[in-house]
């Protein structure tokens, strides 16, 4: 195109210069012809060499404006098509903007042995958890987790909550939802949970209203449980919970917390030891509040936790029991780690000890020590190398006075 425009305007322009020549020899005289014609045809040169610069100029205008037009009409076809993806109902989009998800993936190779000497071993899939994270908005999250135990080879939903609050501007919270409660912390660096968490964790419908600056985080809970008899009522239990952590530049990091229960038999480990009823529900004669104090510190390459629950009272003797009486169960765990780096793996070495009391109803040892070392093979990969030893209550407290022990090891996948 640009070509052909340059030729016409050429052509004109010899054009002109031909009419130009012609009239000058018809009415000019014969001596000023040359001198003339040489001034037409140097004039003629530049009037084409200012139309050429006019015409570059424009053409590269219209370069320009054509080349805005496709990006808008191509950024027109992009809304438009994300318009209609919407419309139509583009879930991935939405996920992408609104939802995260995260997993864990856990296979075991066990080895255990019982306090009759019986060995024991299996394979399994241990666990398997899909987490669903939903951002509505800065101060509105809701939180789902879809879990497979394959100790009871069941999928289910574990947890499921609404939370509003909870930012800088506005540090209060509300949640509500199926979640557990704030009672204990159960952190451990074991494969197997802490007693702690057996007697404590209280996983139920629940409200939690609560404060949380500058570290310190209060909260006041209601949740569904075991009902005690002659009570038909779902909400009947409550707790508060109190915790404070401390972050120092020099990498010291603190935290020590504390709560309290009035019904500590919803904790999921209490609450399948107790007597069932005709639809294999857990039945309670009296109420039985709980208390759990936890404390931890790291420094460098080193970690300590300490936590204790106990319940305030004893629970009936119908309903839980020891040594003929009603048994008021408690558990301490400690644990020391060491984390560094192994050929350029991450690496944590564990140790730990455990103690209950007055817990023989609720099938736990009496003393537990542990080992562990975890070495992240690949980002979100772990292999984790597990053994205890359990050493079970006397024969006069009713248990066989043996030791029975387990080997573990974990493949775990988290994403």
């Amino acid at each position: 195109m640009k070509k052909t425009m340059r030729c016409a305007v050429v052509g004109l322009l010899f054009g002109s210069l031909s009419l130009t020549a012609a009239d000058g020899f018809a009415g000019a005289p014969v001596a000023a012809e040359p001198a003339d014609l040489k001034a037409q045809i140097e004039d003629l040169q530049q009037r084409n060499e200012d139309l050429s610069r006019r015409l570059e100029s424009m053409e590269d205008g219209l370069a320009g404006q054509s080349a805005r037009l496709q990006e808008q009409d191509k950024k027109i076809d992009e809304q438009a098509a994300a318009a209609g993806g919407a419309d139509a109902g583009d879930v991935s989009g939405r996920i992408g903007k609104y939802v995260s998800i995260s997993g864990l993936f856990e296979g075991d190779l066990v080895f255990s042995g019982d306090y009759a000497g019986r060995d024991s071993s299996e394979i399994t899939l241990s666990t398997v958890e899909l987490g669903f994270d939903v951002t509505l908005a800065e101060w509105a999250n809701a939180f789902a987790l879809l879990k497979y135990d394959g100790d009871d080879d069941d999928f289910f939903l574990d947890e499921g909550y609404l939370s509003l609050g909870e930012t800088d501007a506005f540090p209060a919270f509300l949640s509500i939802g199926k979640m557990v409660t704030p009672f204990g912390d159960y952190g451990t660096n074991m494969l197997q949970d802490p007693f702690t968490q057996t007697l404590g964790e209280i996983n139920e419908g629940t409200l939690v209203v609560g404060y949380t600056k500058n570290g310190v985080t209060a909260s006041a809970f209601a949740y569904n449980g075991v009902d005690e008899l002659g009570d038909d009522r779902e909400i009947n239990g409550f707790g508060l919970s109190l915790r404070y952590e401390l972050e120092q530049e020099d990498g010291l990091n603190l935290s020590v917390g504390v709560g309290w229960v009035t019904n500590l038999a919803s904790a999921d480990g209490i609450s399948e030891a107790l007597p069932r009823t005709e639809d294999d529900e857990p039945q309670l004669t009296d109420a039985v509040a709980g208390l759990n104090l936890h404390a931890g510190a790291s420094y460098g390459a080193f970690s300590a936790l300490a936590e204790y629950t106990t319940a305030l009272d004893s629970f009936e003797v119908v309903d839980l029991s020891f040594r003929e009486s009603g048994a008021q169960p408690a558990a301490l765990n400690g644990e020391l780690a060491y984390n560094t780096v192994i050929q350029g793996f991450d690496t944590v070495f564990a140790l730990g000890v455990q103690k209950t009391w007055e817990s023989l109803g609720l099938e736990l040892p009496e003393l537990r020590y542990s080992a562990a070392v975890a070495v992240t093979i690949l980002e979100g990969a772990t292999v984790t190398l597990e053994y205890f030893l359990d050493e079970d209550y006397d024969l006069g407290d009713g248990g066989t006075g043996d030791d029975g022990y387990g080997f573990t090891t974990r493949l775990a996948y988290e994403f």
